[in-house]
């Protein structure tokens, strides 16, 4: 039964997340010179960021887990959960990030801008948020139907 709801919400979810590795959420100016900041630093792999890599890598790999274990209902509602709040610890990883890399002494007197793209974490905290929602609403149908057996 991977033709629900909840599997497209998560999948969508997937790949909001996945986007995140490919175009920065926000960017540095000053002069016609910019620098574009990524989840894992400023355009090059920074171990700096590596909480905001292992939350974003743990968040794909748990959401996939989820859509694959649709008859253990229980469990995905607990796993939604789970990936609820490693989203939103992801979210506030990535503007405590963007906050730091302001203070670098190479970004001095830089304008900072947020991108575009920083609306992905958003939209897959949403995303997993009406997945729960309809899983438990497959469960309590479940229930109703053992009910009138």
């Amino acid at each position: 039964m991977i033709q629900r709801k909840q599997t497209v919400f998560l999948a969508l979810a997937v790949i909001f997340l996945l986007q995140l590795f490919i175009f920065p959420v926000y960017g540095f100016e000053k002069d016609g010179q910019s620098f574009p900041f990524y989840i894992y630093g400023l355009g090059t792999l920074n171990p700096d960021y590596f909480a905001t890599i292992v939350l974003n890598i743990f968040s794909i790999f748990l959401l996939l887990g989820v859509i694959f274990l649709y008859k253990k209902r229980k469990q995905q509602m607990l796993l939604c959960k789970i990936a609820t709040l490693l989203i939103a610890g992801l979210i506030v990883a990535i503007f405590y990030f963007a906050e730091k890399a302001k203070s670098l002494p190479e970004l001095v007197g830089y304008t900072s801008e947020i991108r575009p793209i920083l609306v992905a974490p958003l939209a897959a905290l949403v995303m997993v948020i009406l997945a729960n929602t309809f899983i438990k609403k497959d469960e309590e149908l479940v229930r109703s139907a053992d009910r009138l057996r």
